[in-house]
């Protein structure tokens, strides 16, 4: 019996469908449907996806919702804090995203939900929502995004922010041979 178990889970590999090679992307793509199993959607007020892409040496970062929201951007020392007006957050969306592996000017992005506050000493007052942490390699390249707002042919609302190409840091290393004197 134990022979026959072990020879039919050898002989093929089961939902080998469902298995991504390294390195494929298995996460939204904006504005086209995912050929995942379709589940409820989650209720407005609920940030769904959190997406990054280096471009150019810049970045682009995407905010994904099924209904519209607002943002609101502030810098605070090498951070951008990005508010939304969205009241939780889906899935995995409060896990931090690296992004200082690419050429690109962020380092980090994490997000979670925050209480209103009256703000205080060098804190600016924000009502209740979800708060997008955006960290800079470099601190002088921290800066507000452009923004842009669409919603896409998937039917869900996306908010885009871009950024520019940032400035080499202090502790980069030369891509090449040192130059000659």
């Amino acid at each position: 019996m134990r022979r026959l178990l072990l020879i039919m889970l050898l002989a093929g590999p089961a939902h080998a469908d469902n298995v991504h090679k390294e390195g494929d992307y298995g996460g939204v793509v904006p504005g086209q449907k995912s050929d995942a199993k379709p589940r409820r959607p989650p209720p407005k007020g609920t940030l769904t996806w959190i997406g990054f892409e280096a471009k150019d040496g810049g970045a682009q970062l995407f905010l994904q919702s099924v209904a519209p929201f607002e943002v609101n951007q502030r810098v605070e020392g090498a951070t951008l804090v990005v508010h939304a007006n969205l009241r939780r957050l889906d899935a995995s969306t409060w896990r931090a995203i690296e992004t200082r592996f690419f050429d690109n000017p962020l380092s980090r992005v994490h997000a979670k939900v925050v209480r209103a506050s009256r703000g205080g000493k060098g804190r600016a007052a924000h009502g209740a929502g979800v708060d997008i942490r955006i960290t800079f390699k470099n601190p002088a390249d921290a800066r507000e995004a452009s923004v842009r707002t669409a919603t896409e042919a998937d039917g869900m609302y996306y908010v885009y922010l871009s950024f520019p190409a940032g400035t080499p840091t202090s502790d980069a290393r030369p891509s090449g041979p040192p130059e000659p004197e």
